[in-house]
């Protein structure tokens, strides 16, 4: 692993560690998002409010997700990373199974900060992975398929999750091994987090892929000792600007998404009436198709056009996600029509997934090799406690205190996120400039 090589593995090596790496994605959603079809019978249970719901949602995950990750990211760039994969997943599954327990508010936000614990070990090793498996011109189109994980596991867990909690809260509560008598909604946790373990042998398929280090690194023989922190803080001031446009628009991005995804559920039961199966059906397809072939595309525009010359191809394709994903999610909520809320919430999918690819391939490029685990665990801390931490809880402090009804959260979903997209566009339109002038930058160091 200590040698510079512009040589990468077999596609169908690569290929498959896409595959499973974008399965443990794909579980990692299901297992972050299905507690949003959750919500009333968990509240009811509970004697939760939407603020206490939306913690539960975003804060509690995404503050231990985040601080957990940047040890594990400095890890990353000096160990095994297939291992560290495994451990996460074990953690996260078992977290997820844990909050079936919970009999009080801080029990299950102490369960949900176990599953961010967990999952903040597979974004920060699966990038790194990936820019030993792909070359530079291709990392979009992979990063973008892995990055479907998120709209796969999403879609799954809202699509096949609304029915399956309808059948099993039809079933009412069951008593199992271990556990005792639970109710439907904690039996759910259970059914949902247990199967992921299997996820944790596969990853331990996928061969360590060779590191591939600038000429410099190279000579020295560095790949399995940690940068100095001092290297990590001297590149990010030599990169601030572009760094700093780049994270806090794709910090908006996911603000606008979190919220969107946390709460659009809710809007469908409480102002149209739908059933949890029928909320499912809608919600669930449109991220499934909508976000699983917009996160691809991202990934693949983003490529395309810098290969055809425009060097900050990329971070155009996250303005274009960001325009589109903006004028969705100002009309979607507005509608009353079963056909009109599902065709502008696929365009709201569709921009807000877009992104996801394109803007990692950008990171990726202007991080060195044995920055990347840390790099992309600092891009997970500051998008994460924007988006996953504040999005959720943004729109329900909307409806709570500023509408001060429950019904108005149709109106709350048409504001926050809507406003965080156009943001999010107008920061990715300024970093343009910047981003190219790093690359270079990097490219000269030969990496």
């Amino acid at each position: 692993m200590t040698a510079h090589t512009n040589d990468f593995p077999s596609p169908r090596v690569a290929w498959f560690a896409i595959f499973i790496l974008m399965l443990a994605y794909t579980f990692s959603f299901i297992d972050r998002l299905i507690l949003s079809l959750m919500v009333e019978p968990i509240k009811a249970d509970l004697g939760l409010s939407d603020v206490k719901i939306s913690l539960l949602q975003g804060l509690s995950f995404a503050l231990f997700y985040t601080l957990a990750g940047l040890p594990v990211g400095r890890l990353v760039d000096s160990h095994r990373r297939t291992t560290i994969i495994a451990i996460g997943v074990t953690v996260w599954c078992l977290m997820t199974a844990a909050c079936a327990l919970a009999q009080r508010f801080w029990h299950l936000f102490l369960a949900r900060a176990g599953v961010g614990v967990g999952e903040a070990a597979l974004a920060p090793a699966a990038y790194s992975m990936i820019s030993d498996l792909f070359p530079p011109e291709r990392r979009g189109m992979a990063l973008g398929i892995f990055s479907s994980g998120t709209s796969v596991g999403a879609g799954l867990a809202l699509f096949i999750g609304g029915w399956v909690i309808e059948a099993i809260t039809a079933a009412g509560p069951r008593e199992l091994p271990f556990f005792g008598v639970l109710e439907p909604w904690r039996l759910v946790f259970i059914y949902v987090g247990l199967p992921g373990l299997l996820v944790a042998v596969l990853i331990k398929l996928v061969p360590e892929p060779k590191r591939r280090l600038t000429k410099a690194d190279a000579t020295k023989g560095v790949a399995n000792v940690s940068i100095p922190l001092r290297e990590v803080f001297a590149h990010y001031k030599r990169h601030a600007r572009t760094i700093s446009l780049h994270h806090a628009g794709q910090s908006f991005a996911a603000m606008g998404s979190y919220g969107i995804m946390a709460w659009v559920p809710v809007m469908l039961i409480r102002n149209q009436g739908w059933a949890i199966g029928e909320v499912g059906t809608a919600v669930g397809a449109s991220i499934l198709f909508a976000g699983t072939f917009g996160v691809i595309l991202g990934g693949w525009l983003g490529d395309k056009l810098e290969s055809s010359g425009r060097p900050a191809g990329r971070l155009e394709v996250a303005f274009i996600s960001m325009v589109i994903g903006a004028i969705g999610a100002l009309m979607y909520p507005l509608q009353d029509s079963t056909v009109g809320i599902v065709s502008w919430f696929m365009v709201t999918i569709l921009g807000g997934f877009m992104v996801i690819g394109c803007s990692a391939a950008a990171l990726l490029e202007i991080m060195p090799n044995r920055m990347r685990g840390q790099a992309t665990a600092i891009y997970f801390l500051v998008i994460s406690l924007a988006g996953i931490g504040s999005g959720p809880t943004i729109v329900a402090m909307f409806t709570d205190y500023v509408f001060k009804d429950p019904l108005a959260v149709r109106w709350s979903l048409a504001i926050a996120p809507t406003i965080a997209y156009v943001l999010s566009a107008f920061l990715f339109w300024l970093s343009r400039k910047p981003y190219v002038r790093s690359v270079q930058a990097m490219r000269a160091l030969g990496a």
